[in-house]
């Protein structure tokens, strides 16, 4: 009457636990009852609850086995322990039901000495490595480590070591995989194979011994119940291809057990008078292994067939794949270590001749003598040790070679006249000879800044071999500067096609100047001689012939003549002046000279053609500007206009028919291209030198004076010509 209200628990307290009771009512108005016990080790879990349980998880290395109880002896608090091989086996005598006492049996498995080896080797190997992690990680957060990891395959390309290592390592692992996936499918074929063997002989044992096909008047499910509990196997019955018994009826009753025969089984039995089949079935999630054997057969309809289902694995087929997995985690382990020592010390055998190279080409670069090769070297080192003995020795003879060759250089250089100093791109001495010093009046050695450890008198000089060194088009520069009293000649040349600094060469070129300049002065006043006495001639033949035409008498005669001696006599006078303006311009000095001032070329250039088209161009050569006009440059206006003046009138001199005045676009170039009868190649050595003129009219000094006059604004000027083909001034 209680149990129609619902569900209820009840509690029984029961020594040594307590049992829980649910009481349900089912909709067929039966009572369901299910009691569960205290959990305990005692009482082994049955085969039904161990498959519905599942995995089994982790098994204690002990069995406990409870014996039923007997009569007195008492009971007792000693345990006996004896070993036998490689397990433990204790006894002990427990109090039961009132009259009664149960032998409590443990037996521990201490298992084989490699496997103990084994799971003791990796449990050390674990804690030492959570012990390395959590220092490195204290390390890491207190700030004192800083992981730096390579790529792996940075690192194989880099490392011998590494490359040697995973070699080996797939060497050893690869095999090892191998072998493990080879281990594990025979030991599943194993436990196949020994299972389907125990499944035949329990049906076998059961059909031997049972009596459900002969007994038909014996209820089915106690009889299957009994054969089940005798031979500790489950067992199902089918009749007709319809699940009649079952040894456990909780699998019936979950749905576990099919009641109605597997359609392949029924095939095979029924119809193609097959006695047994093992099969796999899907039940409760997963498969099992069942067998099925043909107990009584008279037809289709009432053959009898018993079924063995597999519900548990063999625990010791578990038991072989973890000590096996164990095993290959532990061989793999041990043959990573092993490749990581072996790859270490092959390759420390082969650093160690690399090594010896190494020290061998550093006492090369010292200069030092060759150290000796240790003894006992790779046979596969010997070509590369003896050609390094001859790349020393060759070393040796060409280092010696370059020094014989430096002596010779620094002797040379000690004793010629001229000062040699080799700078780098930031005016540091790299090199310089006693000349050098003896020029710069204070001792300089390598690594002096030349700014910085010579007079201020010489910063011109300087300043000029930092703009050569700025300039990568010039290979070569020659200037000359005035240092107090002394000229000085300076000539700079580059140390190749980058440099990073150049050469200077100083020489005192004052005396030189002097002579040169008296040399220079004398053919000057003998030019200025030569000059003044054409004029002289003419204007003394005048006043001769004036002198004759006076003493004629005849005053109309006379007037006639003298007015045209005057004007050639005053012609004469004209000409004397232009030459004495002429050389007073070229011997002006430089100290009178005003500042440079900004100047656009482009306009310069223009301003002169327009006047000279405004003066009759078409009576003369077609004058043109090309080219744009550019940032200012530094020089003298009026200087510019009479120096371009003076290349148009040897232009047009030369019988031009085109004259072109180009501007670079920068406007720091302007070059004057005539086409006219131009200069022959024995002349063009000489076209700026004072008094040499390629015609009869001229003194000379046209382009000498322009030379002068573009020196003194830091230009330059050069002259391209060509016989019939006209003449460039750029």
């Amino acid at each position: 009457p209680e149990t129609a209200r619902g569900p209820r628990v009840e509690r029984l307290d029961r020594s040594p636990g307590r049992h829980y009771l649910l009481v349900a009512p089912l909709a067929g108005g039966g009572v369901l009852t299910v009691g569960v016990g205290p959990r305990t080790r005692l009482i082994p879990a049955a085969r039904v609850a161990r498959f519905l349980e599942g995995g089994t998880g982790l098994q204690p290395p002990y069995q406990i086995v409870l014996s039923p109880p007997a009569p007195p002896p008492r009971a007792s608090a000693r345990v006996i322990w004896t070993r036998t091989g490689w397990s433990v086996r204790g006894e002990r005598r427990i109090g039961g039901p009132p009259g009664g006492v149960r032998h409590v049996h443990v037996l521990i498995d201490l298992r084989q000495p490699w496997s103990l080896v084994v799971r003791g080797t990796l449990v050390v190997g674990i804690d030492i490595a959570l012990l390395a992690a959590c220092w490195l990680a204290s390390l890491a957060v207190a700030g004192q480590w800083h992981p730096r990891v390579p790529p792996p395959f940075a690192l194989l390309r880099t490392s011998y070591r590494a490359r040697l290592s995973a070699a080996l390592g797939a060497m050893i692992v690869g095999p090892l995989l191998v072998f493990a996936v080879w281990s594990f499918t025979r030991l599943g074929d194993e436990a196949r194979r020994v299972g389907d063997l125990l499944i035949r002989q329990t049906l076998r044992d059961a059909a031997a011994t049972a009596t459900i096909g002969t007994d038909r008047s014996a209820p089915v499910g106690r009889s299957m119940a009994d054969l089940g509990d005798r031979l500790g196997a489950d067992l199902w019955l089918y009749r007709g291809g319809r699940l009649t018994g079952i040894s456990a009826p909780v699998l019936g009753e979950l749905g576990l057990a099919d009641p109605l025969l597997a359609p392949d089984a029924f095939v095979r039995l029924a119809l193609r008078d097959e006695l047994e089949v093992i099969s796999d079935l899907r039940t409760a999630g997963g498969t099992i292994r069942i067998g099925y054997l043909v107990v009584h057969a008279e037809s289709p309809e009432v053959e009898e067939i018993l079924a063995a289902p597999q519900l548990l694995d063999d625990e010791r087929v578990h038991q072989q794949q973890e000590d096996l997995a164990l095993g290959l985690v532990f061989a793999t382990l041990v043959g990573v270590v092993a490749t990581g020592g072996v790859a270490r010390l092959a390759a420390r055998g082969l650093a160690r001749p690399v090594s010896a190279l190494r020290d061998a080409a550093g006492a090369v670069g010292r200069g030092a003598p060759l150290p000796a090769f240790p003894p006992g070297a790779l046979r596969e080192f010997e070509p590369v040790i003896s050609a390094f003995e001859r790349m020393a020795t060759d070393v040796t003879r060409s280092q010696a070679a370059i020094e014989e060759a430096r002596s010779r250089m620094a002797q040379v250089l000690a004793n010629v006249a001229t000062g040699v100093i080799a700078v780098d791109a930031g005016l540091r001495v790299t090199m310089a000879n006693p000349r050098a010093a003896e020029l710069l009046g204070t001792p300089i050695a390598p690594g002096d800044v030349l700014p910085l450890a010579v007079a201020a008198d010489w910063h011109p000089v300087w300043d000029a071999v930092g703009e050569f060194l700025r300039s990568p088009r010039e290979r070569i520069a020659e200037h000359e500067f005035a240092i107090g009293p002394r000229q000085i000649r300076v000539q700079l040349a580059s140390l190749g096609p980058t440099p990073d600094g150049c050469v200077v060469a100083l020489d005192d070129a004052t005396a030189l100047t002097r002579a040169a300049r008296v040399l220079a002065w004398g053919e000057m006043a003998r030019q200025v001689a030569h000059e003044i006495k054409n004029p002289l001639t003419p204007i003394r033949l005048g006043i001769q012939h004036l002198q004759r035409a006076r003493g004629t008498r005849d005053r109309r005669t006379f007037d006639a003549t003298l007015d045209e001696t005057a004007g050639r006599i005053l012609a004469e006078i004209d000409r004397l002046d232009a030459i004495a303006r002429a050389f007073a311009r070229f011997a002006s000095p430089t100290a009178d000279a005003l500042p440079l001032e900004p100047v656009d070329v482009y306009a310069v250039a223009r301003e002169v053609v327009q006047l000279y088209q405004l003066g009759g161009a078409e009576a003369g050569p077609h004058f043109a500007v090309a080219g744009k006009g550019g940032a200012p440059v530094q020089a003298r206006r009026d200087e510019v206009k009479e120096v371009v003046v003076n290349l148009l009138e040897n232009a047009r001199n030369a019988n031009a028919r085109t004259v072109t005045l180009r501007v670079s676009d920068d406007g720091r170039r302007l070059a004057v291209e005539d086409d006219g009868v131009g200069i022959g190649p024995e002349s063009l050595a000489r076209v700026f030198d004072p008094a040499f003129s390629t015609t009869s009219s001229g003194s000379g000094l046209g382009l000498a004076i322009a030379r002068r006059l573009v020196e003194r604004w830091g230009a330059t000027i050069g002259l391209t010509s060509a016989l019939g083909r006209g003449t460039t001034v750029t």
